[in-house]
């Protein structure tokens, strides 16, 4: 039961998470940041691998058949198979690299949190740019699709590892 409850809340927070949005104006591009990635990863580095999987192929199915859980209150499957799709299924990928890594390390010091955060964070983006490149190619791709997002990535993993630490301090 226990787990079904942490299931559900990581569900909860990445949905919730995917609405708090702000832009930052980037070179006179306007960037949307959102706290989804964050969610995604903070949920990858405390709940144990299967939960941390189940949680987030849950939350994508979710989106793809009608609820409004993705960035902005988006939803459906074109958002599984669009340039933006490969965002999406980085957080797939990086809970399950960031949840099996965090087993081989002292996963509570704050160095060990951040590593997770920024191997996470890379992951995503890396999948997100392969994806975009493929529909739009490379040059575009890492322009439009990787180069703006790296203040917020680097707010967020920040974020994340203090959010993390402290969660982890206080359950000792």
């Amino acid at each position: 039961m226990k787990s079904i409850l942490r299931i559900v809340l990581a569900i909860i927070t990445i949905a919730a998470a995917a609405r708090v949005s702000f832009d930052l104006n980037i070179s006179d591009q306007i960037v949307p940041i959102t706290g989804q990635t964050l969610a995604v990863l903070v949920s990858a580095m405390l709940l144990p691998r299967w939960e941390a999987l189940i949680a987030i192929v849950s939350y994508l199915a979710l989106g793809a058949f009608g609820q409004p859980v993705f960035a902005d209150g988006e939803y459906g499957m074109d958002k599984l198979t669009g340039n933006g799709a490969g965002y999406l299924w980085g957080f797939l990928l990086a809970t399950f690299s960031v949840s099996t890594t965090r087993g081989y390390k002292d996963s509570r010091s704050l160095l060990s949190i951040m590593h997770g955060n920024v191997l996470g964070t890379a992951i995503i983006l890396f999948v997100g740019f392969a994806v975009l490149a493929f529909h739009i190619g490379t040059q575009s791709a890492f322009s439009l699709g990787v180069t703006p997002y790296w203040a917020g990535a680097v707010a967020k993993i920040l974020l994340g590892t203090l959010v993390v630490f402290g969660i982890r301090k206080s359950v000792k």
